[in-house]
């Protein structure tokens, strides 16, 4: 299902929650609204979702407007940050309520619940209350209940934020995979880029109530619009353009190949190279940390700017050279 919001405003008591908004979410895509707190994602997956609605603006589901439709009539699956599980049913009950409120009879209810519960690999303990279930356990039947309802998409809102790291790797990927094989419309709203980047093709960033760019992952990160984007997405160094010839740009001294017409470049710390002899700029190393895959580097150049370099391995001079894999983007 393609959804289209078109100029969507929401007033909050004391600040504009969403000031004309337009976007769209691809049918059969995974696209996640990115922002800080305060950004205004969660008004936004409300209004899609029939739970806010606002002062002006439209949503539509395949080119119909739903703008006034109430939640239940829009057939979307909802996951929340909190869950909102009922602690006295079990897990296949928790799964089972939104088709046994549609009407669906026992044995349609016992259908849809098993597959939900063998999708998501949360068979083995559905009959146990769901207040002795572990978090991740818990984040699964939330997303068999979804399931269960055979919605038109799925609407998540922070779904890993209360679980430790290794288990949102493992359900990121585990969802990724049954995302892409049951074709789902989905939208992702998170502030952390690790989920942003794990599951979804495409980006809505938001500030402060509006939206500061949106489009494929990859080119958000390659060619973001602006310092905001460009720092929330990943690690950047920005620094200022001196002067401009053509595609080469002088900055802290030294010619680098440059896309965009901007006064500032942004420097990927993965776009760098580090040797021990030039070309490139010449600097210090002030701080090296290991990192997992790699080394990372902050080093000093001669005019006192410094830039964070990530390699494979640390070199042990103190003196060094850094240049850049390809050219850089300006802002």
């Amino acid at each position: 299902m393609h959804i289209a919001l078109d100029h969507l405003r929401v007033e909050m008591p004391g600040h504009r929650a969403l000031d004309d908004v337009s976007s769209e979410i691809p049918s059969g895509t995974v696209t996640a609204v990115i922002g800080p707190s305060g950004a205004g994602k969660s008004s936004l997956l409300g209004v899609a979702a029939g739970l806010i609605r606002p002062d002006s603006g439209t949503v539509r589901f395949d080119g119909v407007d739903v703008t006034a439709s109430a939640p239940e009539a829009r057939r979307l699956g909802v996951v929340f940050q909190e869950l909102r599980l009922f602690d006295f049913l079990s897990g296949r009950d928790n799964v089972g309520f939104g088709p046994r409120m549609e009407g669906a009879s026992a044995a349609e209810v016992r259908s849809r619940v098993d597959e939900a519960l063998e999708l998501v690999r949360a068979t083995a303990f559905a009959e146990r209350s769901v207040r002795v279930l572990s978090g991740g356990e818990r984040q699964r039947i939330a997303i068999a209940r979804a399931i269960a309802a055979r919605p038109r998409a799925l609407l998540l809102d922070e779904p890993f934020a209360a679980l430790d790291a290794d288990l949102r790797r493992s359900l990121r990927e585990e969802l990724r995979a049954l995302v892409k094989r049951l074709g789902w419309t989905v939208l992702l709203v998170t502030h952390d880029r690790d989920d942003a980047f794990a599951l979804a093709s495409r980006f809505i960033v938001l500030h402060q109530g509006r939206v500061e760019q949106a489009g494929d992952a990859a080119s958000l990160y390659e060619t973001p619009a602006s310092e905001f984007v460009a720092t929330l997405l990943g690690e950047a160094t920005i620094l200022p353009v001196s002067e401009r010839r053509d595609d080469r740009a002088l900055v802290c001294g030294e010619w680098i190949a440059v896309t965009g017409q901007g006064a500032r470049v942004v420097l990927r710390p993965e776009a760098f190279e580090v040797a021990t002899s030039g070309p490139g700029w010449a600097a210090s190393l002030v701080d090296a940390r290991f990192a997992g895959s790699g080394w990372r580097l902050v080093v000093q150049l001669a005019d006192g700017a410094r830039i964070v370099a990530v390699t494979a391995a640390a070199p042990l001079a103190q003196a060094l050279f850094v240049r850049l894999r390809a050219a850089a983007h300006t802002l």
